[in-house]
């Protein structure tokens, strides 16, 4: 009861973290859940090639859509927030336009493309239609999540993830495509929730070319550029090196890994999506210290909740898949623990876009990208696949130190508790370490997880107050 009262109390942004998180924690069981049917129904090189799929959809999403949908509208909608409707319309126009010289190009040298990327044609043909219906999918939850409009986002988010599994299952079980079906599956799921989305934006205004906001979104996406595909490149090279170099059933099993291990974007994703337009208002009033204090929150709540999923990671991956993928248990321990750096790191980015000076954001993703690719493609072919996941939290971490440098050198001052949060963090990590050792002895992880449950509860309140806000401010 008392639970209720307080969540009660919650007002925006925090209620909106609360029903995004719910939606992403659904979401995310959903995936879990699929995971045993998914790795039972196809063998391990069948099940590589839809992360393989997954990572180059990834990267040519940055390539045809200059991702406008995200940071660049957010920014974008606070700048023209008397003409919301005209903004979605006008990006979907730069979407469109960007979209279909990329198709055009693809058609014109598919064969070398395809030789590059390892995807056949209808394949590609699918990826592609897929990155323009995420792309509208996108724009909508753009505006409303500046609008705080979550039951709806939280809606769309939540038929997503119960309609792509479903469909993917069917097509698997009742067609001959067994490696395909998982991609088709989510493919039309999200073709199935993007056209009355594309229909709602083009009927807030018609106007797809407007030459200011093309002008003005162009101006932030094109500097952008070299930033999202080194994002990109963080998390996705490693799987490029592992298809590549040790095959694609160590591709399928380090897709296990990458499932379990990024299991912390169920908070993240849906904190990110409240907490970014609440860091760009108290940006631009100056409150710093507010952010600050919220983000040290923040931290140690996401560590925290790091620490107890890896306290059950050995049960789970051994109850969700047969026993050949068991090897991927290593790789799952640093990808749990880049999900705080990598957090903290698109929070700062998107703080970074109220200054609108692209060139700098790109200096930190394309480090961390350089980390995660020079570490890669030098000690993989020497090594074990599952220290690719090292090479990415390393990355993250380098992601968000150079961020808060970059900050400090646009803003004058830092939007976290950096020595506090770094801290927290390396306590963390010596924390994982010790779980990581008794990983075989389930009754001392339990123990070591007991008294992290409370403090976690604690904290996740304390945050959710300190981001609460007076409806009449939105």
């Amino acid at each position: 009861m008392e639970l209720v009262k307080k969540t009660r109390t919650l007002r925006l942004p925090a209620r909106a973290s609360v029903w995004y998180i719910a939606a992403a924690v659904l979401g995310r069981g959903i995936g879990v859940f699929g995971t045993p049917i998914f790795t039972r129904l196809l063998t391990a090189a069948e099940y590589g090639l839809f992360p393989l799929y997954n990572t180059w959809l990834s990267i040519a999403t940055v390539i045809a859509t200059l991702e406008i949908a995200g940071g660049c509208t957010l920014r974008a909608l606070q700048k023209y927030e008397n003409r919301r409707s005209e903004l979605l319309s006008g990006a979907l126009g730069v979407i469109s336009a960007v979209f279909v010289t990329i198709c055009i190009i693809y058609f014109c040298a598919f064969r070398f493309i395809n030789r590059l990327t390892g995807l056949s044609v209808p394949i590609t043909a699918v990826m592609l239609a897929q990155i323009y219906i995420n792309a509208v999918i996108n724009l909508y939850t753009a505006g409303a999540r500046y609008s705080y409009s979550y039951k709806r986002v939280a809606a769309i988010n939540t038929v997503a993830a119960f309609l792509s599994p479903i469909i993917s299952i069917a097509i698997i079980t009742l067609t001959p495509f067994h490696a395909q079906g998982r991609i088709f599956g989510g493919a039309i799921a999200t073709a199935l929730i993007a056209l009355p989305l594309f229909i709602t934006i083009l009927k807030g205004s018609r106007r797809l070319f407007n030459p200011e906001i093309w002008r003005y979104l162009l101006s932030m996406a094109i500097p952008l550029l070299p930033h999202y595909l080194s994002v990109a490149a963080i998390l996705r090279i490693g799987e490029i090196t592992v298809g590549r170099i040790h095959g694609t059933a160590a591709l399928g099993k380090y897709s296990v890994a990458l499932s379990l291990g990024l299991s912390v974007s169920v908070i993240t994703g849906g904190l990110l999506s409240a907490i970014g337009p609440w860091v760009l208002r108290h940006i631009k009033t100056g409150d710093f210290d507010r952010i600050r204090k919220t983000l040290f929150l923040i931290t140690k709540g996401l560590c925290l909740f790091a620490l107890l999923l890896l306290s059950v990671v050995p049960e789970t991956i051994k109850i969700l898949t047969p026993t050949e993928y068991h090897s991927a248990l290593s790789a799952v321990y640093p990808l749990v623990l880049s999900s705080v750096p990598s957090f903290l790191s698109s929070v700062i980015t998107q703080g970074q876009m109220y200054y609108e000076r692209t060139f700098y954001t790109s200096l930190p993703s394309v480090s961390a990208a350089a980390v995660s690719t020079i570490f890669s493609l030098m000690l993989l072919p020497r090594i074990r696949w599952q220290f690719v996941s090292l090479f990415v939290m390393l990355a993250y971490i380098t992601l968000f130190a150079v961020s808060c440098i970059i900050f400090k050198r646009l803003s004058g001052k830092m939007p976290i508790d950096f020595k506090r949060s770094c801290a927290v963090y390396l306590a963390t990590l010596l924390y994982a370490a010790l779980i990581l050792l008794l990983r075989e002895n389930t009754l001392s992880r339990i123990i070591l997880a007991i008294p992290l449950l409370p403090l976690l509860l604690s904290v996740g309140f304390e945050a959710f107050s300190a981001i609460k806000e007076p409806r009449a401010e939105y």
